[in-house]
């Protein structure tokens, strides 16, 4: 009996598992080295950064979903997964202010599909240093997160949570 519950649960699990794939290319630090409080204490859900590899500087959908918000500045979209899971991007530390350093390739309410051109940042802008991509799941204490990444990701390639 405990192995057709088991079985029963494994495989209810595996029918509602989404894949959340990088939403940029490069290297991986937790939220909890991002200087800013509000990502590094948890305050907008589990995640990572990445500091873009220097090579591919757009950011591109995760999954399919459907944009929620987009930020007038560009730097931050939240986009919303039909199964609920509610992520945000957002690019770099106080960027809200840069007001040319984001080309907006989406709008709200628009569906996106998995590697979907999200936002493009203007390199020139960033000359000091390459920004973050700060990656959360807004809400995603309420699933089952397995976490796939590790030190570099790719861009619609590397895997970064699977959810349940």
């Amino acid at each position: 009996m405990l192995l057709k519950v088991q079985s029963l649960i494994y495989g209810n699990m595996m029918a509602h598992r989404t894949e959340i794939f990088s939403p940029a290319s490069g290297k991986v630090f937790l939220l909890e080295e991002i200087p800013d409080e509000v990502f590094s204490n948890g305050l907008m859900g589990p995640g990572l950064a990445i500091e873009l590899d220097g090579l591919d500087w757009n950011v591109y959908a995760p999954t399919d979903a459907q944009v929620s918000v987009v930020f007038p500045t560009g730097h931050a979209v939240v986009l919303q997964h039909q199964g609920g899971v509610e992520m945000l991007i957002h690019i770099g530390i106080d960027t809200f202010r840069e007001q040319n350093a984001f080309k907006k390739y989406i709008a709200e309410n628009q569906p996106v599909v998995k590697g979907q051109k999200l936002i493009g940042i203007d390199k020139a802008c960033f000359l000091e240093k390459k920004p973050l991509v700060i990656f959360t799941l807004i809400n995603g204490k309420k699933f089952l997160l397995e976490k796939k990444f590790k030190d570099m990701v790719f861009a619609n390639k590397t895997i970064l949570f699977t959810i349940y």
